[in-house]
């Protein structure tokens, strides 16, 4: 393995690893992917109404 193949791994692994912080960050806070902010819906389109 030359240094470029090392590198590549590493820049694919640190940017997986800050995904899935992100992810649980996101979890752990309650904000859901739409942006909504509620953690409790699936969809956006009925979050919105509701608010």
């Amino acid at each position: 393995m030359s240094g470029v193949d090392i590198a590549v791994i590493v820049v694919l692994s640190v940017a997986f690893a800050a995904a899935v912080g992100i992810m649980i960050w996101r979890k752990i806070k309650h904000k859901s992917s739409c942006g909504c902010d509620c953690g409790k819906c699936s969809a956006c389109d009925k979050c919105r109404t509701e608010k």
